[in-house]
């Protein structure tokens, strides 16, 4: 869908407004000139065609006036009466609001009826880590907020806007945004866990004399007990082939990550492969002519995303797949000549002991019902978890 809003604003013209990528006319992403994968068309039109449910998409695009710059907003929004609420999130750290609200939840908070839409808005991206939700050259907080405005104006007309997520800023993004001015809540979010390549390393044992004594021969030990796991990268066709395994070995991490968003989706990640931009490689992991796991990786300029994986929890305690898995990433970020690493939000200490280490990314939350935004302002908790310890491996 094409929609055009001339002088919608008083300082900038609504270029475009669409909800499938395929609408976009190409000279609009000509006009953005810019080197992020993650808001690539093509990357963009992978999540939607893998057809998540209760998922759909506004792609914004704006040019100011004077300057004549293009600003793109990407917003994903969730219908949460097509999901199942205890399904979302863990109860950490936010035992606190779902204690207080019980059973009540569904309705106080959200208010939801299962027989109309109630969306969250999202500004960002819910299947990554990171700031995936405007890009410009110049942010302006309330040209955001003229965009979240216009969708929930939209939304209202044929369901509820519940609540809008604004996701992942860096933290001088977050203060010069200035947020809290709309009644939004910071939200208390684990860091981002980040490793920076050594520009002198040339392979994956430059990376293991850089460490320190104890945890080389912890690395080499890990590193050992998948020496006969046999390694090999799939092709579509391949990938189309052990889908139904994949799928196992992916749900089986899903369940268990910290929030639920959105069910899991094995075509997202065949779509990713399929884009032939070789900028994407799906790694997977034989035992006994078996696959016990899978990791994605994408490369996006000098830095690299340690993607959605999957693996055999039976066999991790014994094979430490999971660690091997972090270890693949810096090997193949090596050769590649990359330059970061970013290793997501889960499993903070085990990533520090490969030389991760946290990165403060910011995100906020505004809830419709005035009551319920002012109350939960006293609830929400200030800080995420800090039941970790930093490690340092390096000497």
């Amino acid at each position: 869908m094409f929609l055009f809003y001339p002088n919608l604003i008083k300082l900038t013209t609504f270029t475009g407004v669409f909800n499938r990528v395929s609408d976009v006319p190409a000279e609009f992403w000509k006009e953005l000139n810019h080197k992020n994968c993650f808001l690539d068309k093509s990357y963009l039109n992978a999540i939607e065609q893998a057809d998540y449910e209760g998922l759909t998409f506004y792609y914004i695009f704006k040019q100011n006036k004077v300057s004549k710059e293009i600003t793109f907003y990407y917003f994903q929004i969730v219908d949460l009466a097509q999901r199942d609420l205890n399904s979302i999130l863990n109860l950490e750290p936010y035992w606190q609001l779902f204690n207080v609200f019980s059973q009540a939840l569904d309705k106080f908070i959200f208010g939801i009826k299962r027989n109309k839409p109630h969306y969250l808005v999202v500004s960002g991206n819910i299947l990554l880590s990171g700031d995936y939700g405007i890009l410009s050259n110049k942010r302006d907080s309330q040209e955001l907020m003229d965009s979240i405005d216009f969708i929930k104006k939209e939304l209202n007309v044929k369901g509820k806007v519940v609540a809008t997520i604004v996701k992942d800023l860096p933290k001088n993004e977050a203060k010069l945004l200035g947020l809290e001015k709309y009644k939004f809540l910071p939200m208390a979010m684990d860091p981002i866990m980040e490793f920076d390549v050594h520009p002198s390393w040339n392979n994956f044992d430059d990376y293991l004399n850089a460490l320190s004594s104890k945890y080389r021969l912890r690395a080499k030990n890990v590193i050992k007990k998948m020496e006969d796991v046999k390694i090999r990268d799939f092709n579509v066709d391949e990938f189309r082939k052990y889908k139904a395994t994949l799928f196992d070995l992916y749900k089986g991490v899903q369940q268990k990550s910290p929030v639920r968003l959105l069910s899991c989706k094995i075509d997202y990640l065949l779509n990713l492969l399929s884009l032939s931009n070789n900028r994407v490689i799906i790694r997977t992991f034989w035992k006994d002519n078996a696959i016990i796991a899978f990791m994605t990786i994408i490369i996006n300029g000098n830095e690299l995303e340690a993607h959605h994986i999957g693996f055999d929890y039976k066999l991790n305690k014994n094979l430490a797949i999971y660690q091997n898995i972090l270890y693949q990433y810096i090997e193949l970020s090596i050769k590649f000549n990359i330059h970061k690493i970013s290793y997501g939000r889960t499993a903070l200490e085990i990533k520090s002991t490969v030389g991760a280490y946290p990165v403060d990314y910011f995100a906020f939350i505004r809830f419709e019902n005035k009551i319920v935004n002012s109350l939960l302002y006293h609830v929400l908790p200030e800080k995420a978890s800090d039941n970790w310890i930093q490690r340092n491996p390096f000497k």
